[in-house]
């Protein structure tokens, strides 16, 4: 389904299909949420409505009430029953509505106004009850006298000129000066053919308004399947081109592919004669730092050897020279000879690479980096200082170690000699942190420049003259710390110098 042939008709289905679902949805609670709110509505349209025809006949009887008791404070002409005659032949004039009137009892329960019972008026109208049997008269005039204010009663009654009963709404209110209970009523039909129109009129309203998003959706997923369409073309387009360009491609990598082996076996060996080049190097690197080691070492036999020989030179000439004197002479001389064989020995052993890992203790390979490199500083009177606080064994190749910390210190004296320091020092420290024995060889030689500090473990780079450095030394370091030992090799700037920290993995007996 998901192959390359069908992409372009992805392409196409997948924002309609998205779209119409979208469209779908969205008409479906959007037409949800209309419905809804016409029933809320309908709801809040028919009490607003019941409310607005319980204000008509509140206002109603109300009207009639201040009517009375105008007429009652500023009548100077009739007496108190004429009055009360003109006022109820007054009140059976009144309509409003559709079928709206007035009607008078006393709380004696006699009708007193009614305009379509002209045959009871002045009678006793207790016994007159509704559709359903309820003694309306009395229900009236009771509930009247406990609410004077004004109470709404609901009941069964004709309308004028009809035969069949209609559930009627009815407001009474009390004129106590004369104990008249005055009513005004309307029909709940009349009321619920208004209530009706007008949730017609409201439905219709939204019905109206669902069609237009409908037809706004369906338009708008015609325009999208258009653009659809017409992307999916060019996009097919674009898409065969990538299909020829892949093959062409293929066809390369296939070419490519057939002398891969073969390319990948010349790289290989490439890369192995760098690393042997890397290797000689290093040995050679090694050689010279030696030979000038040696050559240090053997300054001081050396003049001490030249010296014999110029005192018996000198006590040959003065014909001084005796069988004892030579012997010493001699004694000396072989002394100084076998003190230069040793130092011999002591860096041959020292540079010969170690064949497998060993527990040792972190002072010797110290103090063995630290007697080679001695006669060295001591001749370009630099300072060398150490203090090892803890002495824990490390496991990992012990000359290869010492090599590092031969080769950091050599690196401190030929800097401070290269940039004529005054003072110079090399402090040389081994301390002990979290199961981590730390070594720091400190100098004040100004530190590494801040463009090299990120480069200087990079073989092949250095700082030196072509005939000081092979820019091999410092690599070979971290190689030997880091691959070969587990540990951590690294540099930050001071002061007045660099610091080189060795962090290696200590075993506490």
């Amino acid at each position: 389904m998901f192959s390359e042939k069908n992409i372009p008709k992805l392409i196409i289905l997948t924002p309609i299909i998205t779209v119409f679902l979208v469209a779908f949805f969205t008409i479906y609670f959007f037409i949800q949420n209309q419905y809804n709110y016409f029933e809320e509505e309908s709801i809040r349209l028919e009490k607003e409505y019941l409310q607005r025809q319980e204000d008509i006949l509140k206002k109603e009887v109300d009207y009639i009430v201040n009517y009375i008791e105008f007429h009652v404070n500023h009548n100077t002409k009739l007496n108190e029953e004429e009055l009360k005659n003109e006022i109820l032949k007054f009140t059976e004039t009144i309509r409003y509505g559709k079928h709206g009137y007035i009607w008078i009892h006393d709380t004696n329960y006699y009708l007193k106004a009614h305009p379509f019972r002209q045959d009871r008026l002045n009678t006793y109208d207790i016994d007159l009850t509704d559709a359903i049997g309820t003694f309306i008269t009395k229900e009236f005039i009771d509930k009247t006298v406990k609410s004077p204010k004004g109470v709404f009663i609901e009941y069964f009654w004709q309308k004028p000129g009809e035969v069949n009963f209609s559930k009627k709404l009815g407001f009474f209110r009390l004129y106590e000066k004369y104990n008249w209970v005055i009513g005004a009523g309307l029909y709940v039909d009349d009321i619920q053919k208004s209530i009706f129109e007008n949730k017609k009129l409201l439905e219709e309203k939204i019905d109206k308004y669902v069609r237009l998003i409908v037809f706004i959706s369906f338009l708008v997923i015609l325009i999208i399947s258009l653009l659809s369409f017409l992307m999916s073309k060019k996009i097919t387009e674009v898409f065969q081109k990538y299909q020829e360009n892949v093959k062409k491609k293929e066809l390369l990598l296939e070419d490519i592919n057939k002398n891969l082996e073969e390319k990948i076996q010349i790289a290989i060996e490439e890369a192995q004669k760098k690393d042997r080049a890397m290797l000689h190097q290093s040995r050679l690197a090694r050689m010279g730092t030696m030979l000038s080691m040696i050559a240090h070492q053997w300054r001081q036999p050396l003049s001490e050897v030249a010296g014999i020989l110029m005192e018996l030179e000198t006590a040959s000439k003065f014909k001084k020279v005796d069988d004892k004197m030579i012997k010493e002479s001699v004694d000396d001389s072989n002394k100084l000879i076998q003190f230069m064989s040793y130092t011999i020995d002591d860096f041959r052993n020292f540079f010969k690479p170690d064949k497998k890992k060993v527990h040792f203790y972190i002072e010797d390979s110290c103090m063995e980096a630290i007697s080679l490199i001695s006669a060295s500083v001591k001749n370009h009177h630099i300072n060398l200082y150490y203090n090892i606080k803890m002495n824990y064994e490390i496991y990992g190749y012990k000359r290869e170690f010492a090599q590092v910390l031969l080769n950091l210190m050599s690196n401190a004296k030929d800097a401070l000699i290269q940039r004529e320091i005054k003072n110079p020092t090399i402090n040389l420290e081994v301390d002990y942190i979290d199961t981590y024995a730390i070594v720091t060889i400190k100098d004040n030689a100004g530190g590494v420049e801040n463009e090299y500090i990120d480069l200087i473990f990079e073989p092949y780079f250095t700082t030196k003259s072509s005939l000081q450095g092979t820019g091999l030394g410092l690599y070979m370091s971290k190689m030997i710390i880091e691959k070969n030992m587990g540990g951590e090799l690294s540099v930050e700037n001071v002061d007045d110098g660099a610091i080189f920290k060795v962090k290696i993995k200590a075993y506490n007996e």
